[in-house]
């Protein structure tokens, strides 16, 4: 093999290698599906790691939703044999949870970056939920705020 061929094989290994994750589809609620699958799917996704990010807060309010909707439903499979009123009440619980379950699972979307630790060449790569980079970003600000001088001290 010739030495171009190599290094070209090389770099679609390291591209393959480094290119962007498979991702799973998104957890939603919808009036046109068997509702009980569906809202096994959603809380078998709040056990997942697609979902981490999720406040405690938010995971009660999705699990009290699913917990109306479950109750709302009854016997019934789908949404739309429901009586008009009721169907209001749990297609409101479903933008709920379609809400919640969509900020969280981008909040949980890890992000990879190469970085280069300070005295080094050699870069690392670095990985975090958009999350954590969101705090991490949040402390720097506020660290770099407090070492500001205050008005006070300038006069």
């Amino acid at each position: 093999m010739s030495r171009l061929t190599v290094i070209a094989l090389l770099g679609c290994l390291t591209f393959a290698a480094h290119g962007e994750p498979t991702t799973e589809a998104d957890v939603t609620l919808t009036a046109d599906a068997p509702a009980a699958q569906q809202l096994t799917n959603v809380e078998n996704a709040l056990r997942s790691e697609g979902y981490s990010e999720m406040s405690a807060e938010n995971r009660t309010r999705v699990q009290a939703a699913v917990s109306r909707i479950r109750l709302k439903l009854g016997s019934n499979e789908r949404v739309d044999q429901l009586p008009p009123l009721q169907r209001t009440d749990v297609f409101n619980d479903q933008e709920l949870i379609n809400t919640l379950m969509s900020s969280a699972k981008e909040d949980s979307r890890i992000v990879c970056r190469s970085e280069r630790p300070t005295g080094s060449n050699r870069s690392q790569r670095v990985c975090a939920t958009v999350a954590q980079r969101r705090v991490a970003m949040e402390n720097a600000k506020d660290m770099m705020r407090d070492m500001r001088p205050a008005e006070s001290d300038k006069k």
